[in-house]
Formats: C-alpha cells, structure tokens, sequence
C-alpha cells in the first residue's frame, strides 16, 4: 500500500515541477508533498484505493498549508492571520484525514464533509482541493479572510457532489458570477453573501441549480433588476438579497414557487410602490423583512390570511393610514416592527390581545409609538428599537435576524480605540463620562460629558475603513460624521476609496510615528457586524478614533451632510446644528457636573435621555413634507445662532462684562433723556 502511494508522491511531484518550476523549500505544493512523503495515508488495502486516498490526503495537506498563516491582497502580514488556524487538531497528523478536525468522512473513509468556518484561514484557496470533489457534499469556510480570485475558482467548478456551499464573509474575489457555479448541480444550501463576487452578469449559472432551497447572496455589489434566473428556480423556498444594490420592481416575485418560506429583500433600490401582492400567494411564508424598500400606501389586509408568518420587518419606510385589525388573526407572529413610517392611529385591540400571553407566541411589537400611533402594548418605539437586543423576540433557536444599525444613532463600536489624557490608548468601551480624550492634533483634548449611545452588549452594523496609516482599521455607523480632506465634515457612508481620513497627530514623536501622515488614504472599506455601539460628546464636538477625526453627531438627513431644503439648497451644515443644539446639554455640565451628567441614565437600548427626545423631534421635522421642511428651516437656523450667542455669553466671561458695561450705557442714556 505504501509502495503504491510513494510511486503516486513521486508522480506528483514531477508534475508539480513541470507546472510550477522548482518550487521553494515553503510553498504549499512542496510542503503538501513532503508531509505525504513522510506520513503516508493509512487508508486503502488495494493499488487503486491507495493512490484515491494519497490523493485526498495530498489536497488535504494543500488546503492547510496554502491556509495557514498565509497572507492574500486583502490581508496584511501584520495582521492575527499570521498566528495561524484556530484550531487544526490532528492536521498534518499521521492520523488519517478522517480524525482530522472539521472533518468527516463516508464508510469507505472518503471525505464528505468539510467545515472549517471562522477558523481564521488565510491565503489563498488551492485549486488542489478539486481532488476530493467526487465525493464531498459540504463544504464550509464562512467568516474567513481567505481568498479565491477569478480563474483559481476552477476547484469550486469539480464540486459536483456538493449539497452544501458556504462561503460567506471571505474574499473570494469574481467580476460576475463565478462560471463554475455552473456546476454545482445538486446544490440544495448556498451562501456567498459579504464576498467579493460583484456586478450584475454570469446568472445563468443558478439555473442549473434545480434542487436549490436555501440562497444568500446579500451584501454584495450587484446592481440592475433581480435575476429571473434565481426568481424560476422551482425549489427555492429561503432567499436573502439584502444590500445588494438591485433596482426596478418587485415583478419577480410573480414566477417564484408558492413554497416560500422566508424572503429578505431590503435596503435595495427598488421603485416605489406598495407591498407587493404577490407576496400574499406565500402560504408557508414564515420570515420577511422589507426595510428602506421604498414602500408606499397601506399595510394589506391581507397579511391576515399568511397563518405561519412569524416574524415581519417593515420598518423604515413611508407606509401610511391605519394597522389592519387582521395582523392580530396571525396566530404564530412571534415579531412585527413597523416603526419608523408615517402610520397613524391606534395598534388594533386584536393585536394588543396577542402580546406577551400564553396562547399567542408575539414578544416584539414596534410602531411609531412615540409619536404617531397609540400602542399601549409595543415593547418598541421609533428608532429605540433592536432585533438583536432589548425588546426584541428571541425564540432560543439562535436564529439569524436583522442586524442592529446601532438603535438609530451613529456609533463606533467596542473594538476601537481613543487616547485619553494620564492613560494613553483605551479601548472606546472604557471610556467614562469625565475623561479628557484627544479631539484634534498637537494634543488637543476636550472633556466627555455625555454618550448619546452607550451599549455593550449590542451588535451593530458599522463600514470598516482601512489605511496603511492606521494602526487598526476604523469601525463606525454609516451616518455617523467624519472629517475627510478637502471635504470637510461628511457621512461615513459618502466616503470612497481612495479619499483620505483626517488624522489627529500629535507633537510626540512617537505618535507621529504611529500615525506616519496627517491623512489616511482610505484602501478598502467593509461591512461588518460587531460588538458595542458606543458615541461618545466631547466638548469640542469631535473627537479622535483610532487616529481618526470624526464628528460626535450624525446626518439626519441620508447621505447630506447638510440641512437641505427644496431645490437642493444647504443651509447649515448637520455637525453645526447638533453641537448648537447640544449647547444646553454642555452648558447644564458645567454648571453641575455631577448632577447633569456624571450620572447619565440611558434607555434600554442605550440611548441618553438628553439625546432622544431631540432626536425623535429632530426625525418627525425632517419627515414632513418639502414645503414645511423649507418654511420652518429658517427659525430652526435662528435658534441654532441664539443657543451660541447664549454659549458665548455664559462661558466666556470677559465678553459678558462687555456686553453688560454696553448695556448699561445704553440704559442709562435712554434714562437721562427721560429725566
């Protein structure tokens, strides 16, 4: 058996030499075939069954060393990818592939089942691998930054026994869809969302996929109408497609299998128009979240008649008129958020009487109920509302559910880092109301008086900004406010690649170092999920994270960074405004700081009681229409100017005698004319 797998070891490696050339002492092939070389596989009693499982142990051994502690375009060699896999026992063992971890394998001994997910692979994915396509069935390598670019994709085309395909939240990298998808058949399970795998052509490939049921292909750059393609596949009955830059209609869902059981279509550029009718053929339909759809006119009495739906997100558009009475005839709602519309009303006693009982699962229930609809029974309000988080709904089947984009409010999260004066670089989640933190460079520091957000816990959607001038990468909300050169003060969400992040430096030469330029060109941004959402109030109204300038405050208004009215005219910039209308808030902590502020109370999501009210004005008055918006700008504007002629007064003391000497000569002329 030996004797057959050496011969095969010493076929391979003059292969190897005629394709690659002689190959350095540490490249994945030379390492691969030298550990074969030393431990055989100890599998296979015939000639033929010995060279099938040298082979697979061969591709094995090539996936970990092209993996581990390997770098690739989108990682860099300072990064914890060099530390290696997280756990690899009995990889690159004498034991057989079949004792290796993450692994399993059938009655023969042949592999049929891979998973390495979050397991932190590097590198870049060898076509190798294609060896054991004959026989695995799934294959899992999510939430790794390992890579797979174009034509080194080819091994995914041999999979043709796959069942089960996850690669989402790596780099592999494909302008269009991968060809080789093509192949993949007998596919049942696929999930490539959060890839590189961007732009609208290659869809012909999923109609080979017949026996599809479950589809993520989210949180990628496509553009252009949904893919008939996907919308005939006669299996299909879970898809997600969420952030993905489509457009046109809703017209697909038209052709797609009554089956349905859970849709995710949001945040896409969909035409505006009313919830689709069509979604009401869907009798299994258990799951649908359209957020930031566009849609227009009533909630349909029709929802009523979907029995098994379970949970329903529709929050963040322009829905109007009254809830139906019928959403309380769906006996297994366990979550309906609506907030964040222009309904009016009442929530309907029929829904009321469903909350939180022992006879009807509904946990979560969200309205605009600060405002505009009366719900005694919601457990949500407006933008304090968290799927993830308080409030919300989870039936302990660690079920996947709409990520938090920080309650509404713009953040950073846990993991970035703020320098503050007498303790050098914090963690931004041990920051304290108090703390003098650096705003700006040459040292410039200002007092945190306040958290518009503060919640551990949380898990927020943050854009990740990388730099070769940054230390660690950047985590903040998308409108969230941010200092970019020859821009000024913009929203997250408006930054590209290639524009440069204003950088706070300082007179120390060793911060100099470390931050190398007043700029940071911006070379990669993602999209992340991560724990904690944190938005700290300096006195200055900036504040320095990560290196980075930003602003304390966010954009009301989309992607504008200024108050804008009818004919696209700006009048004050959104950073100008908040910090005017934060002057009573600051002013209050100078004079009692320990009353007002060092004892800040939030809201169960986080959120300070000085901050919400504001904000939920702040969002009714940006939510009426142009010509109100236009009229009631100016006196907005005017109260923004009298809060900073009031901070002028109260705090700079010298301008007060001023103003009081002046005042006093003036009345006392107007007296003595009198007398």
């Amino acid at each position: 058996m030996k004797s057959t797998q050496l011969l095969l070891i010493s076929l391979t490696s003059y292969l190897i030499t005629l394709r690659h050339g002689a190959l350095a002492q540490d490249s994945y092939l030379q390492l691969a075939t030298e550990f074969i070389t030393t431990y055989p596989s100890p599998y296979g009693s015939t000639a033929f069954n010995s060279i099938a499982f040298g082979a697979q142990r061969y591709a094995m051994a090539c996936l970990y060393y092209a993996t581990y502690a390997q770098t690739n375009t989108y990682i860099s060699e300072d990064s914890d990818i060099m530390d290696g896999w997280y756990s690899a026992d009995n990889w690159i063992s004498e034991e057989g592939v079949c004792e290796w971890e993450g692994v399993q394998c059938n009655d023969n001994n042949f592999v049929i089942e891979v998973d390495l997910s979050g397991n932190n692979l590097g590198g870049t994915f060898p076509n190798e691998f294609s060896v054991i396509g004959s026989s695995l069935e799934y294959l899992d390598l999510s939430n790794n930054p390992t890579a797979s670019f174009m034509s080194g994709m080819f091994w995914m085309g041999q999979m043709t026994q796959l069942l089960h395909l996850d690669i989402h939240n790596t780099n592999f990298d494909h302008s269009g869809i991968p060809p080789y998808f093509a192949n993949l058949v007998n596919l049942q399970y696929f999930d490539m969302s959060e890839t590189y795998i961007w732009y609208s052509f290659g869809w012909d490939v999923f109609s080979n996929m017949t026996s599809l049921e479950w589809l993520n292909i989210a949180d990628n750059y496509y553009e252009g109408e949904f893919p008939t393609e996907i919308a005939n596949l006669p299996n299909l009955k879970n898809l997600y497609i969420h952030d993905s830059y489509f457009s046109g209609s809703f017209d697909f869902l038209d052709t797609m299998t009554p089956e349905m059981i859970e849709i995710w279509a949001d945040q896409n550029y969909w035409e505006p128009g009313p919830i689709p009718s069509a979604l009401f053929q869907f009798s299994n339909l258990k799951g649908l979240s359209l957020t930031g759809c566009q849609l227009t006119g009533t909630i349909p009495t029709e929802f009523g008649l979907l029995d098994k739906l379970e949970r329903v997100w529709l929050f963040n558009n322009t829905l109007s008129a009254t809830i139906p009475t019928e959403i309380g005839d769906m006996d297994n709602l366990k979550l309906f958020q609506m907030e964040d519309n222009m309904l009016t009303g009442s929530m309907p006693a029929s829904v009321c009487d469903n909350f939180d009982t022992e006879d009807h699962p509904l946990k979560a229930l969200a309205s605009d109920c600060e405002s505009e609809v009366d719900c005694p029974c919601c457990n949500c309000c407006a933008s304090e509302c968290d799927c993830n988080g308080d409030g919300c709904y989870q039936d302990g089947e660690d079920e996947e559910l709409p990520p938090s984009t920080g309650g509404g409010f713009g953040c950073f999260s846990g993991v970035n880092t703020v320098n503050v004066a007498g303790k050098g670089m914090v963690p931004i989640r041990d920051l304290k109301i108090g703390d003098d933190v650096q705003v700006g460079s040459n040292n410039k520091y200002s007092r945190v008086y306040s958290f518009g957000h503060y919640n551990k816990d949380m898990i927020g959607e943050y854009l990740k900004f990388y730099s070769t001038a940054l230390d660690r990468p950047l985590e903040i909300s998308k409108d969230h406010m941010i200092f970019v050169e020859n821009r000024g003060i913009v929203p997250a969400s408006t930054v590209t690649i290639g524009e440069k992040l204003v950088l706070a430096t300082n007179n120390d030469e060793q911060q100099q170092q470390s931050n190398n330029a007043a700029t940071a060109k911006v070379t990669r941004i993602d999209e992340v999920y991560s724990k904690g959402a944190f938005a700290p109030f300096t006195e200055s109204g900036t504040i320095s994270v990560n290196g980075v300038i930003s602003s304390n405050y966010i954009t009301m208004q989309d992607d504008l960074d200024a108050l804008t009215i009818a004919g696209g005219i700006q009048l004050a910039s959104m950073h100008w405004i908040a910090h005017s209308f934060q002057i009573p808030h600051r002013l209050a902590c100078k004079w009692n700081f320990e009353h007002f502020c060092a004892k800040e109370t939030y809201s169960e999501s986080g959120i300070s009681k000085w901050v919400y009210g504001p904000y939920l004005a702040s969002k009714w008055f940006l939510n009426q229409h142009v010509t109100v918006l236009s009229v009631f700008s100016l006196p907005v504007i005017l109260v923004a100017f009298l809060c900073n002629i009031i901070n002028v007064v109260t705090t700079n003391y010298g301008f007060a005698v001023m103003v009081g000497i002046l005042g006093f000569i003036i009345f006392s002329r107007k007296t003595s004319k009198k007398l």
